[in-house]
């Protein structure tokens, strides 16, 4: 997906909106702004309305929504919480988020990178993968810091599957990709051992 694309959804939205809203960008979509372009026909985002809403009000922009993804043919995956997507706690996202761009009534800012990470560490899907490692050289993030990150997050998660999967995921990736990634002298061991001290489980 192209920025392009992401612009035009949301051009497409506010020509049918009546009030202001703030959207926050996630998924594949972020990704592309932040250097990851790849082939994607869905967009994921975060919407609110400034105003306080009531149901008719959500309805009728679930209406919006789906006119303008049948249209453009790009599916829309939207919450006014995305936080409910994930059982690994996206933590303080929204206070983190970066601003892109303001279309008309639409206030647009993107879920941080390192942030952004939390979601894809969660499902670890091959994609999931490249989209981390791309980005993480794209915008030069720092070992030390997303490894805090994710070790926060995973201890401000409730009890649930998820977060054995999610810790072994880390710890994967740790594993196969820290020394691409972060250079010849990245210690993986000790970059494992960190994490599992900060998220309150034990050294290996």
């Amino acid at each position: 997906m192209r920025k392009t694309v992401v612009d035009l959804f949301f051009v497409e939205l506010d020509r049918r909106l009546s009030s202001p809203v703030s959207v926050l960008l996630t998924g594949a979509a972020a990704g592309a702004i932040y250097g990851n372009v790849r082939p994607s026909a869905d967009i994921d985002f975060e919407i609110r309305f400034k105003n306080k809403r009531g149901r008719s009000q959500d309805e009728i922009l679930q209406g919006l929504i789906g006119e303008i993804s049948s249209k453009l043919g790009i599916a829309a995956n939207y919450s006014t919480d995305i936080s409910h997507w994930s059982m690994i706690a996206y933590l303080n996202y929204r206070q983190t988020s970066i601003p892109y761009k303001k279309i008309g009534q639409i206030n647009i800012r993107l879920m941080a990178p390192e942030y952004w990470t939390i979601g894809k560490m969660t499902r670890f899907l091959e994609i999931d993968v490249n989209d981390i490692t791309k980005v993480i050289k794209k915008r030069r993030l720092r070992a030390g810091r997303l490894v805090s990150l994710w070790a926060r997050a995973l201890r401000a998660s409730p009890l649930s599957l998820a977060k054995g999967q999610f810790r072994r995921n880390v710890e994967t990736f740790l594993n196969m990709h820290g020394k691409n990634l972060w250079g010849k002298a990245f210690d993986k061991q000790k970059a494992v051992n960190d994490f599992r001290r900060l998220a309150g489980l034990k050294a290996t």
